[in-house]
């Protein structure tokens, strides 16, 4: 049975991230290991947008070990875009098993808010779930309360759950039994 490998591209606060990873091995039933790979993102840095191209960080993550189950969620903290949007708040490759997300837009301090780690670690939670659900081939879910639901704005984050619908839930259980 495959690993999530959370890849770390910047710095992520220790207590979300321990959220995180107690998350994802409980809603996967899968182990869950963090690699630290931060170097410099200039790489996928866009100075016209000022905002870093998600699809550049995924190529450089094909660049790592994995086992042929493995899912790879690379983890930063900068603002993501991907060409036809605006700004995205995650990507997924699902042909390599490969995902982004990012906490920039999901962070109440960057809206002028007070700091709030429990927000914060519900949205990534939210945000990672629906990342590495399109690498265990869900798609896009109509119900707005399941995690699989499209998040066009963080109000669309705030109103779904962290987990899958029913339907979700059984189409995963599929998938999981092809394994």
């Amino acid at each position: 049975m495959g690993r999530i490998i959370l890849v770390l591209l910047s710095d992520i606060d220790e207590d979300i991230l321990e959220v995180l990873k107690q998350s994802l091995q409980q809603t996967f039933g899968r182990q869950v290991d963090v690699r630290s790979e931060i170097q410099s993102l200039d790489y996928a840095y866009d100075p016209e947008r000022e905002q870093y191209k998600s699809p550049r960080m995924l190529s450089r993550l094909r660049r790592l070990k994995k086992g042929a189950d493995d899912k790879i969620l690379g983890v930063v903290d900068v603002d993501l875009y991907s060409p036809g949007f605006e700004f995205v708040f995650g990507e997924a490759d699902i042909a390599s098993s490969i995902a982004t997300v990012s906490f920039h837009r999901l962070n109440p301090e960057r809206y002028g808010l007070r700091p709030n780690a429990k927000l914060l670690g519900e949205r990534a939670v939210k945000e990672a779930v629906h990342e590495l659900g399109h690498l265990y081939q869900l798609g896009h879910c109509p119900n707005p309360k399941c995690v699989m639901h499209f998040s066009t704005s963080l109000k669309d984050t705030d109103v779904k759950g962290a987990s899958f619908c029913a339907e979700c839930q059984q189409r995963l259980g599929k998938k999981s039994a092809q394994l």
